[in-house]
């Protein structure tokens, strides 16, 4: 290994355990992160701002890996929840829910987190928890009870769900992009398995719960009496975001049907862009709530896992997956269950997947025995599953923390894991099983 790659790599790792460890903010330590990379890059000639100087030779530029794709999708979505917001659209919910729960702490547990789970299926994960997490919050204020369980608990069942369909996890999108699977063959491949997985990860909630549940909570009667349409300041706002919205999702799903030549991103952002035009709300109040150092942390991220691999970190996983497990069939698919789900716990699975992409058709291209559509599937899984296990596993997790923290319900890295690492073990043993049982039958056509 070269100096610079260790170096990449050792920066890689002090970034990660500040993030985790809560040392400084993970914007900062993604940014700290991604400059000392570019640092290394330049000094050593093998990473730079862009290569040429001038030309289209930009293969060395750490920035092309920033998927704006990713960030517009989170900027429009975010632009959209501070409209309602702002209407009172929330306020709204949160009443509403708060009647349908009569403030049992469980039941907005299994309210929330199905709900959350179910517009996971048809849209991704990420915009569901920004749409979502909010209306927790105000659930969780007014009958003043801790919000941190049911936030943790959307993220990672709309994690586990988002499993399910083509569209409910950024990863899917990306594999489908590259592979050509369809939408009908994600919910024949996978959502059975996301079913047991979902199913299994509610019944561990139940149990860890339990003495957050026999919480009681106050000020429920006064909440069930309240009139949930009072909470509305602005009905044509609400209305006139609500059809935007409701327009861009639709887009959304129907966009892989109707052969649409538009970035998701771009859909969101025009969506966004309609509703500000419909409603002509105040541009700087609007602003004030995205949640900016998520998008920040976003970039950094994307450019210290470019750095990675650069360097042919990611390139290593490979080989040495080939190496240990490539006679073995249906070991080397449950081995990338696993190597995908452990990495996608140390970086977001949305950078990651992007970088594992490649990584499976070199594995093919070592050897054509290898079929790959099973790892395909398998880095599915892994990637979905996986990134349960820290808060910044994946997308869906690192807006959860942000949105937890602007609201006054801070979620420590400690407390995410006590509760999403069990769920990754326990989601890839079912994963496990499902391969096994159904290499041969299920996964090894598109």
């Amino acid at each position: 290994m070269t100096p610079d790659a260790i170096l990449v790599l050792l920066i890689f790792i002090i970034s990660f355990v500040l993030i985790l460890g809560e040392y400084v903010h993970r914007t900062l330590a993604a940014w700290g992160g991604a400059l000392l990379m570019l640092a290394v890059g330049k000094i050593y000639g093998t990473l730079d701002w862009c290569s040429g100087h001038g030309s289209q030779d930009c293969n060395n530029n750490l920035f092309t890996a920033i998927d704006f794709n990713v960030i517009g999708l989170l900027m429009g979505m975010m632009v959209f929840a501070a409209m309602l917001e702002i209407s009172g659209f929330f306020e709204f919910l949160a009443v509403k829910a708060t009647k349908l729960s009569k403030g049992d702490p469980w039941m907005l547990i299994v309210y929330l987190g199905t709900f959350t789970t179910l517009i996971s299926v048809v849209i991704d994960n990420v915009t569901a928890i920004i749409l979502i997490a909010p209306i927790t919050i105000k659930i969780c204020d007014k009958i003043k009870i801790s919000a941190i369980p049911p936030l943790i608990a959307e993220a990672i069942l709309s994690d586990t769900g988002g499993v399910a369909t083509l569209v409910g996890d950024p990863p899917n999108v990306m594999i489908a992009s590259a592979t050509g699977f369809t939408f009908n063959s994600f919910i024949e491949h996978l959502t059975p398995l996301t079913f047991f997985a979902w199913v299994i990860t509610l019944g561990y909630m139940r149990y860890y719960y339990r003495d957050w549940i026999k919480t009681k909570p106050k000020h429920v009667e006064d909440v069930l009496a309240e009139n949930e349409w009072d909470m509305i300041r602005d009905r044509t706002m609400m209305n006139r975001t609500l059809m935007a919205l409701a327009g861009t999702i639709v887009l959304f799903s129907l966009h892989e049907l109707l052969h649409l030549d538009l970035e998701i991103s771009a859909m969101a952002l025009g969506g966004a862009g309609l509703a500000m035009m419909l409603c002509l709300p105040d541009v700087n109040e609007v602003i004030e709530r995205i949640e900016w150092p998520a998008l920040i942390f976003f970039g950094g991220l994307f450019v210290m896992v470019g750095g990675l691999e650069h360097m042919g970190h990611l390139e290593a996983i490979a080989f040495w997956i080939f190496d240990n497990f490539a006679d073995d069939p249906v070991m080397l698919a449950v081995m990338v269950i696993w190597v995908s789900a452990f990495s996608s716990a140390i970086v977001d699975n949305i950078p990651f997947c992007a970088a594992m992409i490649p990584v499976i058709y070199k594995l093919g291209e070592l050897s054509e025995d290898i079929n790959t559509v099973p790892l395909f599937w398998a880095l599915a899984m892994g990637c979905g599953f996986g990134g349960n296990a820290t808060p910044i596993g994946s997308s869906a997790n690192v807006m959860t923390v942000s949105i937890s923290e602007r609201g006054g319900h801070k979620i420590t890295t400690a407390e995410w894991m006590r509760v999403g690492l069990p769920v990754m073990l326990i989601t890839c043993v079912v994963a496990t099983i499902f391969m096994y049982l159904f290499y041969d039958t299920l996964y090894v056509y598109p």
